[in-house]
């Protein structure tokens, strides 16, 4: 016996088909509901049915006001894996992101540093960084990272810290580099805030909260970083191998 397939379906794989052939560019929208209704027969219920499985697969978002956006197909996210040593933020956000300020201050030792770093410093450089996609012009962020960094590494790695340049440059990718380890403990965090004299990252909805540690000797972390990543703009990918299959 055989069964037709449900019309949402037909449309889902129809659509599909056709964002992955190029025919609706990247970043712009399906046509509109109506159209889509149209072209299709069907109603608008069923319709949705279908955009929700491109929602749930990484292949549209639905912005208010904006319609259904193709989500660029090309991120390497998609092929590789956050259980690679790597910036976590490019593994994992669906779009470009760019850092648009860093600013930092030096916290003397607290419970909480010393809950971070076993060795318990006797201050941290406490950093701020806010990203943005390439198309946002405002002051709003959307992806933010806050960083501890002890002093004794800043003097083990030689970081002048009068040197915006090289602070960036080492917590954005010189630690990637240098460090042989990284854990990451995931959970969610609802509508964090924060803000400086210029920024501002305030998610609405649920983020990802990403606690990095990242190690060279696994006594103690060289620094720990707290990603706070909105869940609509972010994927996270883990590949998991056979034991017989790691070399």
């Amino acid at each position: 016996m055989t069964q037709s397939q449900p019309k949402f379906l037909n449309i889902y794989n129809t659509l599909y088909e056709e964002i992955q052939l190029g025919k609706f560019p990247s970043e712009q929208a399906l046509p509109t509901e109506k159209l889509l209704c149209e072209r299709f027969d069907v109603s608008r219920m069923t319709l949705r049915q279908a955009i929700k499985l491109l929602v749930e697969d990484g292949v549209i978002e639905s912005v208010r006001g904006k319609g259904h956006i193709i989500i660029a197909q090309s991120r390497t996210h998609h092929t590789s894996s956050v259980t690679l040593l790597q910036h976590p933020l490019h593994q994992m956000s669906r779009y470009s992101m760019t850092l648009g300020s860093l600013n930092y201050r030096v916290d003397l030792q607290s419970n909480y540093t010393n809950h971070l770093f076993p060795h318990h410093p006797s201050a941290v450089i406490a950093l701020e960084r806010y990203y943005f996609k390439k198309d946002n012009q405002s002051s709003k962020a959307d992806a933010y990272c806050f960083t501890f960094l002890p002093l004794n590494v800043v003097d083990a790695y030689q970081i002048n810290t009068q040197s915006l340049n090289e602070m960036e440059q080492f917590v954005e990718t010189t630690i990637y580099q240098s460090a042989n380890q990284s854990d990451l403990k995931f959970s969610t965090t609802k509508g964090p805030h924060f803000k400086n004299n210029q920024y501002e990252f305030d998610a609405k909805s649920s983020c990802w909260l990403v606690v990095e540690s990242i190690y060279s000797h696994p006594d103690s972390p060289i620094l720990v970083n707290k990603w706070y990543l909105p869940q609509e703009n972010t994927d996270i990918i883990v590949s998991r191998l056979k034991k017989d299959k790691i070399s």
